[in-house]
């Protein structure tokens, strides 16, 4: 939904008569209603935890009729540009809505040993679709027909493949999405006003963590093709009808190819090996961060000038270990919270990785440019004009991550397990008497795992001419 729609965005919204501003706004909006849809969906999950299924199909159901207006959008006038605004905002509060609901989902479900695996599986697939968005947007660029005098050509059937997407989602998850099944989180209710709230001071933690992935994120994706550009020459021409081909056009693409494939690697191997890193999640997040640090120091060009060779090791670099703390910290947020409620901290959390993609943009734009420049370029084609510094831009960055690091070092101890547990809110009752009866009842909690539950079922057996009462209330 993010990515199939960028490379013809501008194109799209030319056709309306819009200017580069608002094309800004337009990007922006997607994930400013990412941020709304965590928010609103963690709010409605924590108070109806029951109806998961619902909150699914009801987020799903705006991004159908979001790529819909998308694709009609330019048939509809002076609104026209306007329609694509309100239709990208509510394609990105579908996104959020279905990360919060699944993220806490997992959380709920998933043994806490097996929370990073399933967090890197659901970033693989994320990230897989980012990267076949472009992809499968390519060849749509050859369309140029008309469907009972409805106009259908390379900017606006992005809409109509988002649009099929989106139904095929709705679809599978109204037929096979299933919210019965054992608990693996038991949440607290209105008897467990004894349990203790989250730690806030690692709450914290964990949210500047996922903003620091998703500002690395951002990063990589927003700013590099402009400082590709203006210091080597590389992208695309300014005009490609006057532009004779050059291999060096094609460098940046393949290195955001180069950079999704690995990003995409190390969501493999962590959905392999997440339960090697199951209670080592701080050193999974501080190697990602010295990593993050390290890279982004590379990149500032203390001497006025930044190697080829080294900007691109360290885009690589970032773009492999940059995803390596989003799983993990995931998890330990999870464990972190307990039997709180989920939903309303993961919404919040999503809310906090929505920040970076909306404001970065814009920010990373004013820091490379605000250095006073050395040198011109004149890159036939492509490029003409001051060439950049990039000490402030990488510099800041650095600087952030490496306030992020200590902090996940200084408040370490608050970086724990909720002391309750998963089964904290779990209360037990033995041998309590009866004065009325002879027999055993035992009440499983709704969450209770099968086998325990066929255990139970079994001790009603043995002790049934016991004279004992045993109430497990959970």
């Amino acid at each position: 939904g993010f990515s199939i729609v960028l490379p013809t965005l501008w194109p799209y919204l030319r056709e309306m008569h819009a200017s580069t501003r608002f094309l800004a706004a337009v990007i922006a909006a997607y994930s400013v209603g990412e941020g709304c849809g965590g928010w609103l969906s963690g709010c409605l999950y924590s108070r109806f935890p029951r109806s998961p299924k619902l909150l699914l199909q009801g987020g799903m159901a705006l991004g159908v009729l979001s790529a819909f207006f998308y694709a009609i959008a330019r048939n509809l006038g002076p609104a026209a540009p306007y329609i694509v605004l309100i239709a990208r905002f509510f394609s990105g509060f579908d996104n959020g809505t279905r990360q919060t609901i699944e993220q806490t989902f997992v959380a709920t479900k998933i043994p806490p040993q097996h929370q990073t695996t399933c967090s890197s599986r659901l970033a693989s697939c994320a990230i897989t679709g980012i990267m076949m968005g472009p992809a499968l947007g390519a060849p749509l660029q050859a369309i140029n027909l008309k469907i009972w005098g409805f106009g259908i050509d390379g900017n606006n059937s992005p809409g109509l493949v988002l649009l099929v997407v989106c139904i095929s989602n709705l679809l599978v998850t109204s037929c096979f999405f299933n919210v019965t099944g054992r608990s693996y989180s038991t949440q607290a209710s209105t008897y467990d006003t004894d349990l203790e709230k989250p730690n806030m001071k690692g709450l914290i933690v964990c949210y500047m963590v996922f903003f620091g992935v998703n500002l690395n994120m951002a990063s990589l994706e927003t700013i590099t093709p402009v400082v590709a550009q203006r210091l080597y020459g590389w992208g695309p021409c300014l005009d490609p009808s006057t532009c004779t081909f050059n291999i060096s056009q094609t460098y940046t693409n393949a290195l955001l190819t180069a950079g999704g494939l690995l990003s995409l690697a190390m969501g493999v191997l962590m959905s392999f090996c997440g339960g090697k890193i199951y209670k080592r999640e701080i050193w999974a997040i501080t190697w990602s961060l010295l990593v993050s640090v390290a890279i982004n120091v590379g990149n500032m060009d203390l001497g006025g000038h930044l190697p080829a060779i080294r900007f691109v090791s360290d885009y690589l670099l970032g773009a492999f270990f940059g995803s390596l703390a989003r799983g993990p910290g995931i998890a330990l947020m999870s464990q972190i919270i307990g039997p709180q409620p989920q939903a309303a901290y993961m919404g919040v959390l999503f809310v906090v990785g929505a920040i970076p993609r909306v404001f970065g943009p814009f920010l990373f734009v004013e820091l490379l440019e605000m250095p006073q420049a050395l040198f011109f370029a004149d890159y036939a084609e492509v490029y003409e004009g001051q060439i950049p510094r990039t000490w402030l831009l990488y510099g800041c960055q650095a600087v952030f991550f490496l306030i992020i690091l200590f902090s996940v070092q200084i408040f370490r101890s608050d970086l724990k397990p909720h002391p309750a547990g998963v089964v904290g809110s779990l209360k037990q009752t033995l041998l309590t008497p009866t004065p009325s009866h002879v027999g055993v009842q035992i009440a499983a909690s709704p969450g209770t795992p099968s086998l325990v539950r066929e255990g139970i079922s079994g001790l009603e057996e043995v002790f049934g001419r016991s004279k004992s009462f045993v109430d497990i209330d959970a």
